[in-house]
């Protein structure tokens, strides 16, 4: 019934969902060629007009989303930090509600995706720290479908300064290779859904053995919204040096930055 859905809706709208989510990229893209100075303020008329146009099948609420952004002056740290992460669980928190069909909720990640794309392209380490900076492994259990959560966390680590490697459900060859080649300072796994946290704990099992229990792993994601901060019979469970939905407090843990790298506010 949901497949049904999704291309209903793809046919009423008349485009590839690929032509939406690059218009979606595009018009963000093109907001964020500066980045201009905004207080890290969570505006909940904005998060409401960017709900809706990544809801939308009409294209037209994303071009006027970026009047509204140019005229609250969100630059484009923001939108990747606030708005986009709160669109993306209030999407999640529709399906759980049965407010949002699937269709709605996989267009709308998609799109966000893609606005988050156009917002990355000029984010590398090398802007934002040493060139022989600290680097990170970013993982994500072999079945897991959310990606948005691992690219904003990668997102976020080059901002600042972190050089990342990036796989999305990467073979146990893939990383002994991996490893053999390269050295990390930390690895990250991110984890939306809790049916994948016993993959996941395998997965921190593999990379312990090939890094020969030397780098720091941080378990985090969607999954563990609901268990909170203080779960260390998580950690324990999984393998894992450190569980937590707060990247900051990951980072510290694994010895990669002594401060936020955000501040996080509601108006």
């Amino acid at each position: 019934m949901h497949d049904g859905q999704h291309r209903a809706m793809t046919d009423r709208a008349g485009a590839a969902p690929s032509a939406l989510t690059h218009f979606a990229a595009e018009v963000v893209s093109r907001l964020v060629t500066r980045d201009v100075a905004a207080p890290p303020v969570l505006r909940e008329a904005l998060v409401l007009q960017l709900m809706a146009a990544v809801r939308s099948l009409d294209p037209r609420p994303l071009a006027l989303l970026k009047a509204e952004l140019r005229r609250a002056r969100i630059g484009p740290a923001a939108l990747a930090d606030l708005y986009i992460p709160e669109v993306a669980r209030r999407l999640g928190q529709g399906w759980h509600e049965d407010s949002a069909s699937f269709a709605e909720v996989s267009i709308g990640a998609a799109r966000l995706q893609a606005i988050l794309r156009g917002l990355a392209e000029g984010w590398t380490a090398d802007d934002g720290g040493a060139r022989d900076g600290p680097t990170a492994l970013v993982l994500m259990p072999p079945g897991e479908q959310h990606t948005l959560g691992a690219m904003l966390a990668t997102a976020r680590l080059r901002r600042a300064g972190v050089s990342v490697c990036l796989r999305i459900g990467p073979e146990v060859s893939e990383l002994r290779a991996l490893f053999a080649r390269r050295g990390f300072d930390a690895v990250l796994l991110s984890v939306a859904t809790t049916d994948k946290l016993e993959v996941c704990g395998k997965l921190v099992k593999t990379v312990k053995d090939f890094s020969g229990n030397r780098v720091p792993v941080a378990v985090g994601g969607a999954a563990l919204v609901g268990n909170g901060e203080a779960s260390p019979w998580l950690g324990a469970d999984l393998g894992a040096d450190i569980v937590t939905s707060d990247l900051d407090v990951a980072l510290q843990a694994c010895g990669l930055t002594a401060g936020p790298i955000r501040a996080r506010q509601r108006a």
